[in-house]
Order: C-alpha cells, then sequence, then structure tokens
C-alpha cells in the first residue's frame, strides 16, 4: 500500500450531506422556468455532483435558459440553504487525524467554490483544508477533470503516487484514476458498490472513520 501525503475529498456526498439544500435549490430553479418536476424527492440525487449544466438539460431547460438556471441555483444556494447541511458521522474525527498525521487535505468540488467556502465555515471543518477548489462563476472550471487539473498544478511538489482521491461518484474515482492516484469510493454517498467497483475504485468504504484504516 503506498505511503498517502495529499488526500483529495469531494464535497457533495463525501464529507457533506447536502442533499436537502440541493433539492430546493433546483426546485427554486426549474420552477423560474414553470418547469413541473414529478420527481421532486429524488432531484437532489441528481443535481448532487455532476456539473449543474448536465442536470438542468435533463430536466430540458432549453439551451439559452441554462446559464440563468445556473445562476438562480447558485444565487438561492449560497443565500438561502447553508444551514440545510450536515456533516456525515464521523467526518471532523477523521479530518482532525489526518491533520494531525501531516496529510496534506484538498477539496475538489463541482460546487461553486465560495458556496463550498461558505458552507465550510459554518460547519466548524474550513480549518482542516489546505486548498479548496471549485467551480467557477466565469465556467472556466465546470467539470470534475478541471477542477482536479487545476487543483494539482497548483499544490507545490505534489507527488501524484503518494495522493489519493475520495468521493461517492463515479465521477470522483474517474477523476483520481486519470491522474495515476488510489482512490476510495464512499459507500454512504450517492452511487452504489457496484457503480463505484465497476469503475475501478480500489478501496470501498462504508463510513468515514474507515478512511483512517486505509490512509494510516
Amino acid at each position: 500500500m503506498r505511503e498517502y501525503k495529499f488526500v483529495f475529498f469531494d464535497f457533495d456526498g463525501t464529507l457533506v450531506n447536502t442533499i436537502n439544500g440541493t433539492r430546493e435549490s433546483a426546485l427554486y430553479a426549474l420552477k423560474h422556468f414553470n418547469i413541473l418536476v414529478s420527481d421532486a424527492e429524488n432531484i437532489g440525487n441528481i443535481f448532487c455532483g455532476p456539473p449543474l449544466r448536465e442536470s438542468f438539460e435533463k430536466y430540458n431547460v432549453n439551451d439559452e435558459d441554462i446559464e440563468e438556471a445556473i445562476k438562480l441555483y447558485r444565487k438561492y444556494q449560497n443565500e438561502n440553504t447553508i444551514e440545510c447541511n450536515e456533516l456525515y458521522n464521523g467526518i471532523e474525527e477523521m479530518l482532525g487525524t489526518l491533520k494531525k498525521e501531516g496529510k496534506k487535505l484538498i477539496i475538489v468540488t463541482a460546487k461553486l467554490e465560495q458556496t463550498a467556502i461558505k458552507i465550510l465555515k459554518y460547519l466548524d471543518i474550513f480549518k482542516y483544508f489546505d486548498m479548496i477548489v471549485g467551480a467557477t462563476t466565469d465556467s472556466s472550471r465546470i467539470t470534475k477533470k478541471e477542477i482536479m487539473k487545476y487543483a494539482i498544478n497548483n499544490i507545490e511538489n505534489i507527488d501524484l503516487k503518494k495522493s489519493i482521491m475520495i468521493g461517492d461518484r463515479t465521477s470522483d474515482i474517474k477523476a483520481g484514476i486519470e491522474n495515476d492516484m488510489d482512490t476510495i469510493g464512499v459507500l454512504y454517498g450517492m452511487d452504489t458498490k457496484e457503480l463505484l467497483e465497476n469503475v475501478g475504485a480500489m478501496f470501498l468504504v462504508n463510513s468515514p472513520v474507515e478512511i483512517l484504516n486505509i490512509i494510516k
């Protein structure tokens, strides 16, 4: 097993349960365009993780309206849903232990960067991270691949052989593998064990605390 120094985390579904705020934000934006949603309970799962453009396309938002939909979603999320977010049990214990052991902790998320930071500060775990990279308002970073690339290019003396990516979506695992990292798929988030195994997750965990058994 490799010695890991650089630990990359996804955000939604991995560190923070954002499902309720995500659902509210998506419904708000879709309502603006008079789009009726028959699967309101499931919409949070659809919008947690992937680029927003892809999610809005699934609800047939017209190309000319998608940018406006994204702006409405992000504004509502940033202003109205911060308190809806919750840490998964064991996250702070896990982060604190890794930090004490001298690991470099990095977040790579498709969520708007400033919103992710706002949530991290509200939940009092911002202090554990060395870098937080998210989507940008100018769309220069949207996909997980773009976000990962930016993070890697801006970490001094990074060693990808000593890096590991942790996430709950297949896109997280693919991003890690594409950058020659080991990967951990978390089973308490969105994607299933089968999906994570099929894309090549090296490890699978049922809880945040189990991450320590791998990284230590």
